[in-house]
């Protein structure tokens, strides 16, 4: 691979590399191994952090322990209620829904966060095993407005780099095929 390839995919790589994953799943952990009845609960936010206008991701594993063995439990009915902190009266009531088959006892849930603030978040399993309750905390941080500019002015970054590298080829293309040209000359000559 020329050196020229390299350095645009390394540019491309660098520019990529920061955006955030907008996979399900995974995330910061907020609740690891809590119990909430005859379960245990575990739970991940995403994206970090919440903010106002944009989704927020929870997924929650529910298992349960017995004998010291650990099982997902994947008839689970999860609930989330979110409290905000200025109305707490008034909570936002979300079903999760089971991600896989093959990622057993795992819910997940998305929801647009109507503001910004403290945001108290009850987990609610309930199953044949029983029912129990854990709760976490979050901070939304306030909605952000997309900033086309910084956005028009990293495309025109990335066009005058891509112009640089394919120009460079060119004029180093041009060079050979005029030492090529001078080379068969003075071979004429002799």
């Amino acid at each position: 691979m020329s050196r020229s390839v390299c350095v645009l995919l390394a540019l491309l790589a660098a520019l990529i590399a920061p955006l955030p994953l907008m996979a399900h799943g995974g995330g910061v952990a907020q609740i690891t191994d809590a119990p909430a009845g005859p379960y245990r609960v575990f739970a991940w936010t995403s994206p970090d952090p919440w903010r106002a206008g944009e989704d927020a991701h929870v997924t929650v594993a529910v298992t349960r322990v017995e004998a010291d063995q650990t099982f997902p439990i994947t008839d689970a009915q999860v609930t989330l209620r979110l409290f905000w902190d200025p109305q707490p009266d008034q909570p936002l009531t979300l079903q999760a829904t089971p991600v896989s088959a093959v990622a057993a006892g795992f819910y997940e849930v998305d929801h647009t966060l109507p503001h910004d603030g403290l945001w108290r978040v009850e987990v609610t399993v309930q199953g044949n095993e029983g029912a129990g309750s854990v709760s976490f905390v979050m901070q939304a941080a306030p909605a952000t407005t997309n900033n086309w500019f910084v956005w028009a002015g990293g495309a025109l970054a990335l066009l005058a780099v891509i112009g640089f590298l394919f120009g460079a080829r060119k004029r180093s293309g041009a060079r050979a095929v005029s030492m090529q040209r001078a080379t068969s000359s003075s071979v004429v000559q002799e």
